[in-house]
């Protein structure tokens, strides 16, 4: 009996120790980071409408600006990473106006947010939601913890997704946002497991460079805010990375939005890999149909 209950206690230490090897694994893990911003209003945007920004990092891939035309209601152009035919969608904007962009919870570890159940909106928002408000009830449809912002000409919607299908959204109207890789809402502070140097240092960078910055903004001002290099390859709004496998800024992503007009668009991206220094730029208006 002493020899089988041993062999018990033994058994359990084992578990116990992988399990805690498993989670230190997991809080070493990468997850896909980036810096988000936005500012909404005449007082803070020049011309009035809104802007908003992404900028996407990630470790080196592929990436495709594609026009989608056969997805629902709109026509929208979206940012899609990875290899043909196993692409997933990381933001973009329709012909509506209406624009979203996303960010992982990396304050979770993966193996914890992998297990959560899983649903993304971003393909039906963009090719059926027309305005913010539209967007809103279809983000009442996501699943698996990670942030959005959406925006239209008239508002930004900040939203933060917890355990379940607990949510947090703040409406901006005149006014500025900015979201990295953690929670901000103190109803979910028990979700930052993770202590993310680069998505707090990143925050603090963005806020304080949409607080001290001459207002109204323009597009060209924010998308040099997306270019600062303050604090290094690793921890900057633009990642250049440490080495060459580290996360890196792989794309910038820029809307302007404005009633009665087509957005304005910027998308600055490597379309392969090994394209550092050398993204494609593109800046254009959503053509008519």
């Amino acid at each position: 009996m002493e020899s089988a209950m041993s062999g018990i206690q033994w058994a359990g230490r084992l578990l116990a120790f992988a399990m805690g090897t498993m989670v230190l694994f997991a809080l070493a893990l990468p997850a896909q980071a980036c810096t988000l911003f936005a500012a909404q209003g005449t007082e803070f945007v020049q011309g009035g409408g809104t802007l908003l920004v992404k900028n996407r990092d990630w470790k080196p891939e592929s990436q495709r600006l594609l026009l989608r035309t056969d997805k629902g209601r709109y026509r929208f152009y979206g940012l899609y990473c990875g290899e043909k035919g196993h692409r997933s969608l990381r933001g973009g904007v329709n012909e509506a106006g209406v624009a979203i962009v996303s960010a992982s919870a990396s304050s979770i570890p993966k193996t914890i947010r992998h297990a959560m159940p899983q649903h993304g909106v971003l393909t039906e928002i963009l090719a059926g939601c027309g305005s913010v408000e539209e967007a809103l009830a279809v983000v009442q449809e996501t699943r698996g913890p990670n942030f959005l912002m959406l925006a239209d000409a008239k508002e930004i919607a900040i939203v933060e997704v917890g355990r379940g299908d607990a949510m947090k959204v703040r409406i901006v109207r005149q006014g500025t946002a900015a979201h990295t890789n953690h929670y901000l809402d103190p109803a979910f502070a028990d979700l930052n497991i993770k202590k993310g140097t680069s998505s707090h240092m990143r925050y603090n960078r963005i806020a304080e460079l949409l607080r001290n910055g001459e207002k109204p903004f323009s597009l060209d001002d924010f998308l040099t805010m997306s270019a600062d290099q303050n604090d290094g390859p690793d921890n900057s709004i633009w990642r250049t990375g440490s080495t060459p496998t580290s996360e890196q800024t792989l794309a910038t992503m820029a809307f302007h939005l404005q009633e009665g007009k087509a957005p304005e668009i910027y998308v600055k991206y490597r379309r392969e890999a090994d394209e550092q220094g050398a993204e494609k730029v593109e800046r254009f208006t959503f053509p008519a149909p």
